[in-house]
Parts: structure tokens; sequence; C-alpha cells
């Protein structure tokens, strides 16, 4: 990043990662300057290379397109592109030959972070089969063997407190900001606080149904849901929402697996609570006649469940990956960039009634390239909620942008 550059910032984690970004580009002499959607956003960003949005959705293609020709932005950095503020603003830059960068949560977890030229999930840029996989891989050395760095799930719960926060004590600069989730934060709230002060009877209670099912010597299958909000289940999947897909696995199984194998269900660690996902897979088994052959935990160590299981499910969550590299065959229902011959196995490949009675493993050569592939363009290790992971994040970042010049 020799040449200085001009980056303009938009939403990024509900933490204080694009402050200290924004201050390192700056201090490396390039220009800085953010765009400030709600009041969450100021309480995380203030100074004098901030601008603020506070109007109607539909005059912002025409403000982002002025913004960047004001500042003569070379950068757009953001933080998830299907965002529709960010959407329109990745349109802008487009037009105006802005390179675009996104920041997501990490293809693979826990340790690293995602941040993509262009885009990310089905708008990355990775290749999508296994030759592409190959070609992509020629050259790459093997991804180095570093120590994950701890996150912090009280600085990540204290950090969204704050914003929303924020968005509340400022609603009134910023009357005409919806968030992109499709629950308001009171609404959450009402799902979050009983959650919160359950949390030790509900680990407790996962913790002795997980022991039970791993004493069992009974072969299962390993379900991990996403979250509800999640853009991966919204847009890059077939399914209305969660419990759908819930149905539609449960109903596979019931049709096709094999007797005596079981299907473990596994909440999401940051689940609001908003739906009682306990009750849609009881009720869903009782219809379907499946009885104890399916077990709903609300917790419990991913871990450990991947060691034992026979094969996972999921519809594209990062698990996906993780159950690769654990070894364990994996089926996509959804769209996602490990989901292709010769890694996890897709509706064009094989039907899920097929999967359960021959889980089909993936290709460790490719596994491995894969991820040099990945590790090379798409993720960063480290965090955005505590200081050594966001100054590990930040340390990345700055490589890979000078990897890539600014579009001319």
């Amino acid at each position: 990043m020799s040449r200085q550059r001009s980056f303009l910032l938009l939403q990024g984690p509900q933490s204080r990662f694009f402050k200290r970004l924004g201050e390192t580009l700056a201090a490396q002499g390039h220009h800085v300057a953010k765009i400030n959607f709600c009041g969450g956003d100021v309480l995380h960003w203030r100074g004098r290379n901030t601008r603020i949005f506070n109007g109607p959705r539909g005059r912002w293609v025409e403000r982002a397109g002025s913004l960047m020709e004001e500042l003569s932005v070379t950068d757009l950095l953001l933080f998830g592109d299907r965002r529709e503020i960010h959407r329109a603003a990745i349109a802008a830059a487009r037009a105006r030959s802005v390179r675009v960068w996104v920041f997501e949560e990490g293809y693979l977890q826990p340790g690293y972070i995602t941040f993509e030229p262009d885009g990310v999930n089905t708008r990355s840029t990775l290749p999508r089969n296994a030759e592409a996989v190959r070609r992509a891989a020629a050259g790459l050395g093997p991804v180095p063997d570093l120590p994950a760095i701890p996150n912090s799930l009280r600085i990540r719960v204290m950090d969204t407190v704050r914003h929303h926060v924020g968005n509340v004590l400022l609603w009134s600069v910023f009357p005409f900001y919806r968030t992109h989730r499709p629950y308001v934060i009171g609404r959450e709230l009402v799902g979050w606080l009983p959650r919160y002060l359950g949390r030790k009877r509900r680990a407790e209670a996962a913790a002795e149904t997980q022991r039970r099912l791993l004493a069992d010597p009974a072969p299962f299958f390993l379900y991990p849901l996403q979250l509800n909000s999640d853009f991966q289940i919204r847009l890059n999947s077939d399914f209305a929402d969660v419990p759908d897909a819930i149905r539609n696995v449960l109903a596979s199984f019931a049709r096709n697996a094999p007797a005596g194998t079981m299907l473990v269900v596994k909440n999401h660690p940051l689940d609001n609570g908003l739906i009682p996902y306990g009750e849609v897979v009881a009720e869903a088994a009782e219809r379907l006649g499946l009885g104890d052959r399916v077990v709903y935990l609300d917790g419990g160590d991913g871990g450990l469940l991947m060691d034992r299981c026979r094969g996972m499910v999921v519809v594209n969550s990062t698990m996906g990956l993780e159950g690769l590299l654990a070894g364990r065959p994996v089926y996509c229902l959804g769209r996602s960039v490990y989901g292709f011959p010769g890694l996890a196995a897709t509706l064009d490949e094989l039907p899920l009634e097929e999967f359960w009675n021959n889980p089909v493993q993936a290709d460790c050569e490719l596994l491995e390239l894969f991820v040099r592939v990945l590790s090379h363009r798409a993720l960063v290790r480290g965090n955005y909620y505590t200081d050594e992971g966001i100054a590990a994040v930040i340390e990345g970042v700055c490589k890979r942008l000078a990897l890539y010049p600014a579009a001319t």
C-alpha cells in the first residue's frame, strides 16, 4: 500500500474493529472516511473523518456515489455484502471503478475472519470446482499451523449491547434507519434475557444429554443449526427459514436413514431464543414417527460430536468446513464456498436420501489445497472483539490490501 489510497468504510462489525483499522490506515498515510447510519455506528466510531447518512433509504444510492466522487475513494470496506445499504453502495462503487472489500464472520472458525475482494459466500471469487482449486493452489505453501487467538463471548455481547443502546439513544438523529436483521432489538431481548438467565441450567442439561449420547454405540448424524437471521439461510438456500430446513431434514431422515441410526440436531450457540427449536424438532419427530431417534441439543461440544458422528448435514454453516477438516462426510443443502464435488456433497451430485446410507468422504488432497487457497485469498487470522484478535486481523488485512492495488 505504498501509494496513497482513499478508504471509505460503511457498516462494520458491532465492535471497535473498524475504528482501529481506520486509525491504522490513516497512520500509514492513507485518507480514511467512515459513514455512520445509526446510533450504534456513532458509539463505535466518532471523529472528524466521519460522515452520517440519516435520510430515506431511496436517497442513499445517489449519496453514496457523490461521496465516493467527493472523497476520490479508491477502496470501499464493509461488513456483509447483502445488507440493502451495502448492496447499493457496491453498485455505486463498481460504476466508478472503486475496489470493494467485504468482511464477514470466518469461513473457518474459530480463529479466523473472512476478508475478500468483490464479495463473500456465493459472491466470492473463490474457485468452485476441483480443477479450479488445483490451479489456484499452484505455488501456494501449506497453511501455517498457528494457535487460535481466543475470542471473548462476553466482549462480543457487551459490544452488541453498546451498539443497540446507541441506536436507542440516537434514534431521533437516524429516524429512517432500519436494521438488516429480521427482528428489532426489543424483540430480541425478549428471547436473550431468559436464555442468559437460564444458561447454566441449559448447559448442564445439554452436557448430560451429550454424555448419554456418546456413551451409546448407535451411529448418529449431526445437523448443526444456523441463526434464523443468517443471510446464508435467507438468500443462499431454498428454505424459508431454519424451522423449514429442520422439517425437511427430519422428513428425509425418517424416510431414508438406516434403522438404528440417530440424528442429533444442535442449536447455534448465539441463538436468541425467539424460536423454540426444541419444540419444532419434537413436533416434527413425533409427526414423522421418529420417536427417540432424534436428539435435540441446546448446547454441548460440537468438536466431540463431530469426532463421533457418521456424517454431517448442514444448510451452509461454517461448521460444514470444520466437519470436513475433522474427516467427516458433509452434505451441504444450500449454496456455499465448500459445496462442490470432492468436498461437501450437494444435491447436484447426490440426493440427501442417498447420503444417509452412503456418506461421501471428501478428497483429502483437494480439501488441503482448498484450505490453502482459502487462507491465501479469504481468511485472516484473529477476531473482531479482543485486542489481540483485532491487532492480528488488522495486520493480515493490511498485507492483503497491499497485494491488491486500488482499481484503476
